[in-house]
């Protein structure tokens, strides 16, 4: 009777254990939102993922870390995603595997304080984020002087001061520049042969996913989900007070 009983308890133990363990593995599944979506994520951005991840049973949380710290997080596995990277940023990280379907299109140009400084036949003095591909060649034909920082908080800074009389960004990074930044009106000129792709990575103990997620994010640009198919004018409307007139 005894022995029973003792068997009984380490079943029902077990089977807590392995309900514990499911619930944990389900409930927990972080994705770190680029620095682009602000300090807060949006809840457009929050949205976006549950809907990729909806006919996974899985419920994403998502969390913001400065950029370099959350790619390393993801990297060593402490975070299971991230939200939004191009893909020359995720290939330099051994464990993102890349879901091979754009999640976005960031669209790049010059963000101007006037109208004038747009005007990139003068030489002008220009800024951007560190890392930026092409960026050099972009100066070296447009003869401009540029300056490269780490942040878009430094971006920022050059431009309140004047510092600067332009920045060169995504649509995307430019969200998170411009709604800090202190004037209410701001130019945009497109630069097409800059135009970048970004991707959602994963981690590779997720592997399994990312042929799922691609095949959600196929059918999610279909239902007008992603921003590849929507004009310069709809990808600068930041919703912060700012106004971006397209060149």
């Amino acid at each position: 009777m005894l022995l029973t009983y003792v068997v009984l308890l380490m079943t029902l133990l077990f089977s807590l254990q392995v309900q514990s363990n499911s619930n944990t593995n389900h409930d927990l599944f972080t994705i770190n939102v680029t620095e682009a979506a602000g300090p807060v994520p949006q809840k457009s951005t929050l949205r976006l993922f549950k809907r990729l991840y909806e006919n996974l049973d899985i419920d994403p949380t998502l969390v913001y870390l400065p950029s370099k710290r959350g790619l390393a997080m993801v990297n060593t596995g402490e975070i299971d995603a991230e939200a939004y990277r191009f893909a020359s940023v995720g290939q330099r990280y051994a464990n993102l595997i890349r879901v091979e379907e754009p999640i976005g299109v960031g669209n790049t140009g010059f963000f101007c304080v006037q109208l004038a400084q747009c005007d990139l036949s003068k030489k002008q003095k220009i800024a951007m984020l560190v890392g930026f591909e092409r960026a050099k060649d972009i100066c070296t034909q447009f003869a401009l002087s540029c300056e490269y920082v780490s942040s878009a908080k430094a971006l920022v800074k050059l431009l309140d001061k004047g510092l600067v009389q332009s920045i060169l960004a995504t649509t995307l990074e430019g969200k998170q520049i411009i709604c800090q930044a202190s004037q209410d009106t701001y130019f945009f000129k497109l630069e097409a042969s800059l135009v970048r792709y970004g991707y959602h990575f994963i981690h590779r103990k997720h592997h399994a996913l990312a042929p799922k997620l691609a095949e959600n994010l196929r059918t999610m640009r279909k239902q007008g989900w992603l921003n590849s198919d929507r004009s310069l004018i709809q990808q600068t409307q930041y919703d912060c007070g700012k106004e971006v007139v397209i060149l």
